[in-house]
């Protein structure tokens, strides 16, 4: 078995005091080598509808002590251990805890409430105007003066990244930050500053000190949480890179979370096959016009078939579109009955968006006649012949769902409230957080028998944020997401959240049956391949980041009602979707009309059976362009300057100790530009020589042709670097710049020999092809799966070293033929 980094660690340590908390008296703190990385400010906190501090001399230290401790999987430490006393009368004690781990890149800062507090809701005592929804009840830790200038984060619905905020990325809504120095070009120091437990009561906290004097990175638990009950505890962590770069310290704190948090996903055949949406963008997002089918449910049918004939099957059909269910507009229950049981509910704020009033598999005869979608859905999904996933965000302030609106419903309701912040357009009902798990069972239950075999729920970031039973308790919405995910789980159907905030990212980690989010915005308004830093926190958790659907053509310029026309839903822009969608390792869902698919695209990202050949990570933008504040034409370059003109993505296949190919895709670009070696994840450790391809340059790789005359180039870092090319800027208003350059590399074995794969597809050694690459003393062997009969053209160009010089090439294609059980053997 493979041992990550974070395993290796904790074997054998990186030396102690690397990163360290250091004290004197009642002040911190935190030192990186030596050097000091971040001062630490007074401990502090909020109870009894008042402040305390060491700072002011109101929370007063009653007892200190150093020990050495053991976490069962960070491993060894030295504790430093502060009790204070606060509150009125000094009777509600605080236990501050920072651990310094013999790893030497692992800090932890815990708060503990023996007694649990009171009247801690900075909000509902308004305590700090406006921003009191962004403060935190506590100060441990308070991070001032970081050594670190530039920053990441992320925060706000589909986690949006936050380029160069520092202290600017505040509140529940926020999100871990990276630290690091952009102007050094080897990213030496980087580190992460995360919560690392009980994510969903946490906050990025208000971005200063508690009295406000000082800026400061001032996580803690939420200012809107009005009591901490007895026993409760808050854990933040800093986690430093052992060898730099960012997305590998970014790859190493996943680790780590992971590791505490037992992180496991379920398999998930929206993950594993192409599939068919009809989502908001989508070209039957709204199904109208038919013909020449007969309704819209008849339509979908003859779509999944002629695409099946075309090549392509399809593996799903996400069923989200408007008349899946009745949503408020046309809710029809008859409130009168209600009211003429007793008294009326309270009057609800107004209806959000696409909220469920009744769920497609409860739709009456009655209800479906009068939709697009007159077919039962059982025998919808029969005669699709895939499964389906189903689509509810939250439910209508009058779904009858609940026992507030119908009294003989067995379910209780959570209602939101659109006085908060952010919240008025969003009226809606959830389950209460006690009756969540039997909820979902009940609700699931529906689904199944249907052919459910995947859920969305949709709005995560509102469906917080905008109920005051989740926002003011430190575990109900932790109970709330638990009950569907463990109910998910329980019932064998796999879970994507879609417009989630990083604290629902992070509290993923313990729900195994959560595959999934959406990291772009809707296909529908323009910019959904933009998903280059938003992918990396998703990335770290082992679940797969999210683009929206696509069109795989401009779909004769198909108006879709309320989705404005931008450049990259021309046609040039088709392939970038489809590439970063199957890079991202998440769902790759297309949405064209009927007749519009090009199949040739959507040929080059699967098997024959449909299955998604797939990258081992999700694209991520470069290091150069995260380090010089994205460094896009969209996101102007930071103090370091040094990113790339324009846009490039990056991934690879094989592990992190063996790669077979690195993955870079580049659009948008004003020029071509030297990709340097830093911008490789993995590194290149000591192979400097390797070969590269773009997608569409060069000549056919020829059975029996030289390599070196058009089939690849050889690449030698650091003299001769892999080059991103110039994107077209003839039209730009037709999406002509948004055409990918797709440059696979690919290392060379000690033999001489390189295996390409199959290079017609855009991951041409994708694991779910070759799950096996071996280097051999004379050439590479390799391991091929498929459909039975399917056959797969492999290519590998052999050379020979003369020192460290690679020349004499010759091109390998053989045909392989997959055998009845799916697998076949290959060898160069």
């Amino acid at each position: 078995m493979m041992l990550t980094k974070f395993a290796l660690l904790l074997m054998v340590g990186v030396g102690v005091g690397a990163l360290e908390v250091k004290w004197a008296g009642n002040d911190y703190t935190v030192t990186h080598s030596g050097a000091t990385l971040f001062t630490g400010g007074s401990v502090a906190m909020f109870c009894d509808g008042a402040w305390y501090a060491a700072s002011a001399g109101t929370l007063k230290p009653t007892n200190t002590k150093t020990y050495d401790d053991v976490d069962p999987v960070l491993g060894k430490c030295s504790a430093h251990e502060v009790t204070w006393a606060g509150g009125k009368d000094g009777k509600t004690p605080l236990v501050t805890t920072s651990r310094t781990f013999t790893d030497g890149v692992t800090v932890t800062f815990t708060a503990t409430w023996p007694n649990g507090a009171q009247e801690t809701s900075l909000v509902e005592l308004n305590a700090s105007g406006a921003k009191s929804n962004q403060e935190v009840v506590v100060n441990f830790p308070t991070l001032s003066n970081p050594s670190l200038p530039n920053t990441l984060s992320w925060a706000g619905s589909f986690v949006g990244a936050q380029h160069n905020k520092g202290f600017g990325v505040t509140g529940p809504t926020g999100g871990p930050t990276v630290m690091f120095n952009g102007t050094d070009a080897t990213l030496a120091t980087v580190v992460v500053l995360s919560p690392l437990d009980n994510f969903k009561s946490t906050s990025a906290g208000p971005g200063t000190t508690w009295d406000g004097k000082a800026e400061a990175f001032a996580p803690g638990t939420a200012g809107t949480i009005t009591s901490i009950p007895a026993g409760f505890t808050q854990t933040f962590v800093i986690r430093a890179g052992t060898a730099g770069g960012i997305t590998a310290t970014i790859g190493e704190w996943g680790e780590m979370l992971q590791a505490v948090h037992k992180t496991h996903r379920v398999p998930d055949v929206t993950l594993s096959k192409i599939g068919y949406q009809t989502d908001n963008g989508a070209a039957y997002v709204f199904c109208r016009d038919t013909a020449p089918f007969k309704d819209c449910s008849d339509l979908l049918i003859g779509e999944l078939k002629q695409l099946k004939e075309a090549g392509v099957p399809m593996g799903y059909l996400s069923y989200q579109g408007a008349g899946s269910s009745t949503m408020a507009a046309d809710f029809e229950y008859d409130i009168t009955h209600v009211e003429s049981l007793g008294a009326a509910p309270p009057g609800p704020p107004p209806s959000a968006p696409w909220c469920v009033n009744e769920w497609g598999p409860d739709l009456n005869e009655s209800q479906r006649q009068r939709g697009p979608y007159p077919m039962p859905m059982d025998q919808f999904q029969k005669a699709l012949g895939v499964p389906l996933q189903l689509y509810a965000p939250y439910f209508c302030p009058k779904s009858r769902y609940f026992s507030r609106i119908d009294p003989s419903s067995n379910w209780t309701s959570v209602v939101s409230d659109n006085s908060l912040p952010g919240c008025g357009s969003y009226g809606f009902q959830d389950v209460t957080p006690a009756e969540s798990r039997e909820f979902y069972d009940w609700f699931f239950a529906k689904g199944i028998a249907v052919g459910m075999a995947s859920f969305e729920p949709d709005f995560m970031n509102q469906n917080y944020n905008c109920v005051p039973d989740f926002i003011e308790s430190v575990s109900n919405a932790d109970t709330w997401q638990h009950g569907m995910t463990d109910a998910a789980l329980a019932a064998g159907i796999a879970v994507q959240w879609c417009y989630a905030a990083p604290t629902d990212i992070l509290n993923s980690l313990t729900m195994p049956a959560l595959t999934n989010f959406r990291v772009s915005n809707d296909f529908c308004y323009g910019n959904s391949w933009n998903v280059g830093s938003s992918s990396l926190i998703v990335w770290a958790v082992n679940a797969a980041p999210s683009k929206d659907t696509l069109w795989t053509s401009d779909n004769g310029k198909f108006e879709c009602p309320g989705c404005p026309w931008t450049p990259d839903h021309e046609t040039p822009a088709a392939e970038l979707h489809v590439v970063i969608a199957l890079m991202t390792t998440g769902p790759v869902g297309i949405s064209d009309r009927v007749g519009m698919t090009n199949a040739t695209l959507i040929k080059r990202t699967i098997r024959a059976d449909g299955t998604l050949l797939k990258p081992s990570k999700p694209v991520t933008s470069v290091d150069s362009a995260l380090a010089s504040g994205d460094g896009t034409i969209e996101m102007p370059a930071g103090p370091a300057g040094r990113g790339p003109p324009g846009n490039v993505f990056s991934t690879f296949t094989g592990t992190l100790a063996a790669p077979t190919a690195w993955h870079f895709v580049g659009f948008k670009m004003q020029a071509a530009w030297a990709l340097p070696e830093t911008d490789f994840y993995p590194g290149l450790g000591a192979s400097k020589q390797l070969l590269s391809r773009e997608f569409h340059a060069g000549t056919e790789c020829t059975n029996g042709s030289s390599a070196l005359l058009g089939c690849v180039n050889v690449v030698e870092y650091p003299t001769k670097a892999v080059s991103i090319p110039a994107s077209n800027t003839q039209n730009v208003t037709g999406g002509t710049d948004y055409a990918p350059s797709v440059t696979t590399v690919w290392p060379i074995c000690d033999s001489g020999v390189a295996f390409l794969g199959d290079l017609d597809t855009y991951v041409p050694v994708s694991a779910l092809r070759f799950p096996s690459v071996t280097c051999t003393a004379t050439g590479v062997d390799a391991s091929v799966r498929g459909t039975a009969g399917e056959e797969v053209y492999v290519t590998a160009v052999s050379g020979k070293w003369q020192g460290d010089t690679w020349s004499d090439s010759l091109v390998s294609v053989m045909v392989v033929t997959i055998g009845a059980d799916g697998t076949a053997v290959v060898s160069f």
